[in-house]
């Protein structure tokens, strides 16, 4: 489990137009983020300097103007890049956002299933496993929360936690082992950091798929994790500019 940047910690609650305006007109100016490919991202151009950002769906943003074949907007939440101006071409603005945005809080429950055991895994070969249910949305899904006992890395605690939004793309660790294995497996490259016992500090720990972890909540049911990804991504808790989609209660 790699690092993360850590997220900010302020709660700036939701405008619901770039203006501040409840006029229809201005409501029909905010839009949200769909994915391009099934690894769960949007490639945007920021305009300063032309370089290129990648958005989690359900980013919220306000539409500002055309030109050129282009479509621009401010990014208003989520962890990359808001209050940025930022572009896509015509084509991609009516493929890519859309007009419905995310419901509520999402609500999902880890709980322990015994203690620790071995298993052989055709992706990652022989490890030691702290398995556990994971309940969403009235599915779910088994779950490992830790892979590796070196003493770097452990289970997380029971609790009550905050499911964060995701902070970038982790494409650099490779899941495409999964996907082959996996018809129909998106947003494999979107990791939800956790914050423990409520901070809305990413703690390391995430949510993603795989059958390695480093004291994550790691999504080893393979086939569930295009239902878990789709749960989360489409929830965040009002009041928190984007930033928090939920609460994790981890029981032992």
């Amino acid at each position: 489990m790699p690092s993360g940047r850590a997220p900010a910690t302020g709660q700036i609650v939701n405008s619901q137009s770039p203006l501040g305006s409840h006029s229809s007109d201005n409501l029909r100016l905010i839009k949200y983020t769909r994915r391009a490919d099934q690894s769960g991202w949007l490639t945007v151009r920021l305009s300063r300097l032309s370089q290129q950002a990648s958005l989690c769906e359900y980013t919220q943003v306000a539409i500002l103007r055309e030109d050129n074949g282009r479509t621009y907007f401010k990014i208003l939440d989520g962890y990359v890049s808001p209050g940025k101006e930022a572009s896509l071409t015509n084509i991609n603005a009516a493929r890519y956002l859309n007009a419905t945005g995310p419901a509520g809080a999402a609500f999902i429950t880890v709980e322990y299933q015994g203690n620790p055991t071995e298993e052989v895994s055709k992706f990652k070969g022989k490890l030691k496993q702290q398995w556990a249910k994971l309940t969403f949305d009235g599915q779910t899904a088994s779950v490992t929360l830790n892979s590796v006992w070196d003493g770097n890395y452990s289970p997380i605690l029971p609790g009550t936690h905050t499911i964060l939004a995701p902070d970038y793309s982790h494409k650099a660790i490779s899941t495409a082992g999964y996907v082959a294995a996996t018809p129909g497996l998106i947003g494999n490259d979107v990791w939800f950091p956790i914050g423990i016992n409520g901070s809305m500090q990413n703690s390391g720990r995430y949510i993603h798929v795989g059958h390695l972890s480093e004291g994550c909540v790691t999504v080893h049911e393979l086939g569930k994790w295009t239902a878990v990804y789709n749960y989360l991504i489409s929830h965040r808790a009002p009041g928190f500019a984007g930033k928090k989609v939920g609460q994790l209660i981890v029981k032992r």
